[in-house]
């Protein structure tokens, strides 16, 4: 059997370029196996190196001796009781309540004083136009009943005579039925009276 040279240099051609692309692949895979490799060794020195490394730095290291710092306790500061201003209540003595209760009828006391007149009566013994007459039963009053004070009022043309301050009606009854065995149109009226001429007055000795 004869073969063409052509076919010769083609079956040639081909075998040399399926043997190219197997170099190149070979060559490919011897790459990537390297940078493989490379990456795994640097890991394995890193981790080798980190592991073995052993040094002792005792000798360089400063050295400090520690003291145990002293601690003196502070004596506590010595506080006096300050006196108090404010006056203390008499509550230990028993006649704490005693004192109060004269303080305040001292208080109720010194009001009563204060007040001079309260509504009370007096006897009305005349109303007339004559002088004389008025003077007549005034003169008459600090006669016959020298406790009792008269008091004279004047409004034009009319005298009037009153007398008497009595707190009570019933002591003004008492001075009414004397003063009207001479005046028999004495009335008692209600007045404003003083308090210490009304104290002043004993109907009872009177009428006696």
């Amino acid at each position: 059997m004869v073969i063409h040279p052509f076919l010769i240099k083609f079956a040639g051609s081909v075998i040399t370029a399926k043997d190219m692309m197997l170099k190149k692949n070979f060559l490919w895979a011897i790459q990537l196996f390297i940078i493989i490799l490379s990456g795994c060794s640097k890991k394995t020195v890193v981790s080798s190196s980190s592991s073995e490394y052993r040094e002792d730095l005792s000798s360089v290291r400063p050295r400090f001796e520690y003291v145990e710092p002293s601690v003196t306790p502070k004596a506590a500061p010595v506080t006096t009781p300050k006196a108090s201003t404010a006056p203390k209540p008499d509550v230990d003595k028993p006649l704490y309540v005693n004192k109060r209760l004269e303080t305040v009828l001292d208080t109720l006391a010194k009001h009563n004083k204060s007040i001079r007149y309260v509504n009370g009566f007096r006897i009305q013994m005349y109303v007339g136009n004559v002088r004389q007459e008025a003077d007549d039963a005034k003169s008459y009053v600090y006669q016959a009943f020298p406790d009792l004070i008269p008091y004279v009022s004047y409004t034009q043309p009319t005298y009037r005579v009153k007398v008497g301050d009595f707190m009570y009606r019933t002591d003004a009854e008492q001075y009414l039925e004397l003063i009207r065995e001479r005046y028999s149109s004495a009335v008692i009226l209600s007045d404003r009276v003083d308090i210490k001429r009304s104290l002043m007055i004993n109907p009872t000795a009177e009428s006696n």
